[in-house]
């Protein structure tokens, strides 16, 4: 694994390393919306583990116009209906 510099690596530095488009690295990051051939797709991942790639949540977000974040305001927190309430949004099952 690279050692980081101290800025975090773009899309750009993994379609460098990886020898091809910032278009097909965020088909490759994103799942589509195009098919990547198989052998591309491994070098775009194999590229983006070496530079620690992470995606920017904060970009996405601002990009996507949303964030997925819930907010969850509680009447009692200490009541188990509200506590598994709670449990069932941070799953995802509420």
């Amino acid at each position: 694994m690279a050692k980081r510099t101290g800025k975090a690596p773009t899309l750009t530095d993994v379609a460098r390393a990886a020898g091809t488009s910032t278009a097909v690295v965020s088909y490759v990051m994103n799942n589509g919306p195009r098919p990547v051939a198989a052998a591309t797709r491994e070098r775009v991942l194999a590229a983006a583990a070496e530079l620690d790639y992470r995606p920017n949540r904060i970009a996405r977000a601002l990009r996507s116009r949303t964030t997925g974040v819930v907010g969850l305001i509680l009447a009692d927190a200490s009541n188990p209906y509200f506590g598994a309430l709670a449990r069932h949004v941070r799953a995802g099952t509420g």
